[in-house]
């Protein structure tokens, strides 16, 4: 095989069977679904979710550590999961929760420098989601988890197929070529695809999914939804220094604010060098 190539199976499957790429995927951390799920219902309690992250030890004390950590700079330290729950209220650990589960779903992939710059960009994408969502009427904390599941797609293709994964990125930056494109050629399918797939079999909302599938791509309609601030959080990412690949003349941060309604931007107090500041400093945190 050439570095671009990667084994295939058998395609001729009916539409509904796993992509090939995703086929023997490693599983998700399973208490990151398993609170998905609880907390799909409503008569759920603080002592459940706080026994359920408890059940996993070494799981719950990395937890801990992150919800300390300046990644998400709580003015309170918490010490145990019942209590950050009431401190910092549900959101905010179920957020902590999927960071953590999705940084070790990718763990053993960032051993490679052009890998880690995929997960980055991810934490980065969702800290300036977070940062946009007040000021457009939206929850912060989810806007926070939909901004760091866009591309699970493509952690998903990198962790299955890291050596691939890496010498992609290498070819589409030398030859400029579409990232997208790239991997479909590879994979017969896309991060967008790849993501939306993963998505519809977790117990997640449906605005996550469609985030997942729709990120790159200007939706058309009255509506201001999240999708919407979810690609422009993604293309402040990357004009911010935070890409995956950086593709030629990057736009200017202000003329990516005005795709926000006016009634929004009016809100919204940005810098771009203090806000890349403050995510440089946060992306530390997790190393």
């Amino acid at each position: 095989m050439t570095d671009l190539e990667v084994e295939r199976h058998d395609s001729s499957k009916p539409a509904e069977a796993t992509p090939w790429a995703l086929d023997k995927l490693p599983p998700f951390p399973a208490v990151a679904t398993r609170l998905m799920e609880v907390l799909a219902h409503e008569d759920w309690d603080v002592s459940a979710v706080s026994q359920l992250i408890a059940a996993e030890p070494v799981f719950a004390t990395r937890l801990l550590e992150m919800a300390n950590s300046p990644l998400f700079a709580l003015t309170r330290q918490v010490k145990t999961i019942a209590h950050a729950i009431v401190v910092v209220g549900l959101a905010r650990v179920k957020a902590i929760t999927l960071t953590r589960a999705l940084g070790d779903f990718v763990g053993p992939a960032l051993q490679q420098r052009a890998l880690r710059v995929c997960w980055q960009n991810s934490l980065a994408g969702a800290l300036i989601a977070e940062q946009l969502a007040a000021p457009c009427g939206m929850d912060p904390d989810f806007a926070y988890i939909a901004g760091l599941l866009r591309d699970i797609g493509r952690l998903a293709l990198l962790v299955k197929y890291p050596e691939p994964y890496a010498n992609l990125l290498a070819v589409s930056r030398e030859n400029a070529f579409d990232l997208r494109a790239t991997e479909r050629d590879l994979f017969d399918i896309d991060h967008c695809e790849a993501g939306a797939w993963i998505m519809a079999r977790m117990p997640f909302p449906p605005e996550l999914s469609e985030v997942a599938a729709d990120h790159h791509d200007r939706v058309r309609g009255a509506e201001f939804r999240l999708v919407d601030l979810v690609r422009i959080a993604d293309q402040l990412a990357d004009v911010l220094g935070f890409a995956v690949l950086t593709a030629g003349k990057q736009p200017d941060p202000e003329e990516i604010l005005k795709q926000l309604p006016e009634q929004f931007r009016s809100r919204l107090q940005f810098d771009p060098e203090e806000l890349k500041a403050q995510i440089e400093g946060k992306l530390r945190a997790w190393a």
